[in-house]
């Protein structure tokens, strides 16, 4: 038999859970190990951060599982969409889609990456030094190249009206999954309502750029564009339009919240560790010096990259995933009834001292090749694993690689609060208060020429 954690009274665990499933699973790992039951009414609940669990859960036996309860209520605003969908539908749109996210397609979509964060980074400050809210610029800027990139937006006002529609909806979710006893009020005030709304008005723009592009002769080289091309290599078949809404409103959703929490965290790491910052910069200087990066530049950038690895093990934006047992199984020895619900911390897996060297402290070495391959498997899952793993891991790593070197070599960073900030568990792991910090523009320095 495995541990169990009880809790204060009949909903005492439950509670704790609920109310903070991050630090509840971080704080309970070394006192009841890596894998343990949540006593909670009406539900059988396991908590793990066991690389087996995770194998046995993920991959090895991951059509026992599905997508716990709470994806539900992101299906009211993803629709049907590969971080919803389940069974032969998901398998299918996940071949469909495939193609789109490949390497071999993201020259035209990186270009215009490009463009989006230099804009930003050029109006970043309207002085030379300004106090920010880092967490909202970042949440602005993933926003404008992740919509950019998937339906090549020109319009300012449409691109704030569809980030705030996405934000809006998003924040509904939450409430409904956090408080779902709740949900009735909703419709009673008027909430529910107003999200439907968003959701029409998101829709209408979205169809409209579909149509757009189908008309077109040459359509923009931009995500939408690729989806409505895909084929079914059986069939010969592509997506319907409402596929392509729901691959499409997923992709937003997904791309620039997850890039944008991972970066507001990574910001603040360096700003605790300068060192590190010295080096990004030296890096950047000796690969890039004064031009704009290239897609073949992202594989140079190896420093960069660890930086991004090791923020995103210390705080992964996709903190956890849930899944619910369609069968009786067994793993590790323990009998798993059809139904229960398994919720895998990927949170507390990347900080385990069982797992990790000194794990709270920020260490990019740890990603060095041959340190990584002695990491015990299943312990580091920044982007999930198993058939389900991300799909837009490629994507979302060319964003972060692009905009923290842009950042760090162009302005200065200086935290203005005290101590670690305190995150909270949404869909995302987010800060819980604004990360504000002064930010300065760094001195250009001319190059001039010798003559040698």
């Amino acid at each position: 038999m495995i541990p169990e954690y009880r809790g204060k009274g009949p909903l005492g665990a439950a509670f704790e859970f609920l109310k903070n499933p991050v630090l509840f699973t971080a704080q309970q790992e070394p006192k009841l190990g890596d894998f343990y039951r949540v006593k909670v009414p009406l539900r059988r609940i396991y908590v793990s951060t066991n690389p087996e669990v995770m194998k046995h859960v993920l991959q090895t036996h991951h059509r026992n599982y599905k997508k716990s309860p709470a994806y539900k209520e992101l299906k009211l605003a993803l629709g049907n969409g590969l971080v919803t969908s389940e069974g032969d539908y998901w398998f299918k749109q996940r071949r469909l889609a495939q193609p789109a996210f490949y390497k071999s397609a993201m020259g035209d979509i990186f270009e215009t990456m490009v463009g989006v964060a230099d804009r930003f980074c050029e109006n970043l400050l309207d002085e030379a030094t300004s106090e920010i809210n880092i967490s909202r610029e970042m949440m602005r800027v993933t926003s404008d190249i992740v919509l950019k990139a998937l339906f090549s937006v020109e319009n300012e006002a449409d691109s704030a009206r569809m980030y705030q529609q996405i934000l809006d909806t998003q924040e509904y979710i939450i409430d409904r999954t956090s408080h779902p006893y709740l949900i009735p009020f909703y419709h009673l005030t008027g909430r529910h309502r107003r999200f439907l709304k968003d959701r029409r008005d998101f829709d209408a723009m979205a169809y409209g750029f579909i149509k757009n592009h189908k008309e077109q002769e040459e359509p923009p080289n931009d995500f939408l564009t690729l989806l409505l091309q895909v084929r079914d290599a059986d069939t010969g078949e592509g997506m319907s339009d409402q596929q392509v809404r729901d691959e499409a409103i997923t992709i937003f959703a997904a791309g620039h919240e997850t890039s944008a929490n991972a970066l507001t965290w990574i910001l603040w790491l360096l700003t605790q560790h300068p060192e590190w910052m010295a080096k990004l910069r030296k890096e950047h200087e000796a690969i890039l010096g004064d031009r704009l990066p290239a897609l073949e530049d992202l594989n140079k950038l190896e420093i960069t990259r660890r930086v991004i690895e090791e923020g995103m093990r210390m705080y992964p934006p996709a903190y956890a995933l849930g899944r619910e047992a369609l069968v009786n199984d067994e793993i590790i020895g323990e009998p798993i009834p059809k139904g229960s619900i398994l919720f895998l911390s990927i949170f507390a897996a990347q900080r385990s001292d069982q797992f990790w060297d000194q794990p709270l402290k920020f260490d990019p070495d740890r990603f060095l090749p041959e340190r990584i391959k002695s990491q015990t498997k299943m312990t580091y899952m920044p982007f999930g694993a198993g058939p389900r793993m991300c799909i837009g891991n490629h994507f979302a790593m060319m964003e972060m690689q692009l905009l923290l070197t842009l950042l760090v070599s162009r302005f200065d960073f200086h935290y203005k609060g005290e101590g670690e900030p305190e995150y909270m568990s949404l869909i995302t792991l987010k800060p819980k208060e604004d990360i504000l910090m002064k930010v300065q523009k760094r001195p250009v320095v001319e190059k001039m020429e010798t003559g040698i």
